[in-house]
């Protein structure tokens, strides 16, 4: 997918839908930001959009979608999703980045900013969307801090309350080249962690315990804030983490 490819769907959209502005929620709003984003963010031929002023037309653009004629004749297509397909920060609206050209007749593609889209990816987590993350933070193209400014203002679904947290722990996991197979669940009831604090930040502490294995504290709930470097036990007693250096215990963690 290149920025052109992306603006002439967009100008395709606006001939079906009559719209002059679409959301870009998917992968391809990287090049909102960055026109000339790396290779492997690029892989997709596919374009997640939403009309923004007529959302209930959206699925009209299935006339340019995936097995169309279009497809067909261009080898890119457009995917109509809506707003709620991604789990998003607080006021991404608010940070979108226009695409418009003369390549696009008229039409503005309101893109993702690249943290937002990073949060969204963090929190679907397939195997594709943790490659394509990594690509961003090789390359600069997202900050550890704002990443998880924004990742705690995601809101939690009812079915669903420790969601922001996993987000949290993922992101600094991902900044830390944590494998994820090796993070604990922590036991917020009875659990109890010894180990060294190998990054912190005002949002969520990370601590190493035996075998490798990491687990991640949430600044909100434990006492104190741990140092980085320091060996602590931080035990947890009905949801709240309390925060020793003294008389560590060295045994197995729950």
């Amino acid at each position: 997918m290149k920025r052109s490819n992306l603006e002439h769907l967009l100008r395709a959209a606006g001939d079906i839908v009559k719209d002059t502005q679409f959301l870009v929620l998917g992968s391809q709003a990287i090049l909102g930001k960055y026109p000339d984003a790396p290779d492997e963010l690029l892989w997709s031929m596919e374009v997640d959009l939403v009309a923004k002023n007529k959302p209930e037309l959206t699925e009209q653009l299935n006339s340019i979608g995936e097995d169309s004629e279009f497809h067909r004749l261009f080898g890119y297509y457009a995917d109509p999703i809506t707003e709620k397909t991604a789990i998003l920060p607080r006021g991404w609206k608010s940070r979108l980045i226009n695409v418009n050209s003369p390549q696009t007749n008229g039409v503005t593609g309101l893109c993702l900013d690249p943290h937002d889209l990073f949060v969204a990816k963090v929190a679907a987590y397939r195997p594709k969307d943790i490659d394509y993350v990594r690509v961003m933070i090789a390359h600069g193209m997202v900050g550890k801090d704002r990443a998880l400014e924004l990742a705690a203002t995601v809101s939690n679904p009812e079915d669903d309350l420790k969601l922001t947290a996993r987000i949290i722990e993922r992101i600094t996991g991902l900044f830390a080249g944590v494998d994820q197979t090796k993070t604990v669940q922590i036991n917020e009831v009875s659990g109890r962690y010894t180990g060294k604090i190998i990054s912190t930040t005002e949002t969520v502490a990370q601590q190493e315990i035996e075998m490798g294995r990491v687990v991640f504290h949430q600044a909100s709930k434990i006492d104190a804030r741990p140092r980085l470097g320091k060996t602590y036990t931080i035990e947890y007693k009905d949801g709240r983490g309390y925060v020793s250096d003294k008389d560590v215990d060295r045994g197995p963690s729950r």
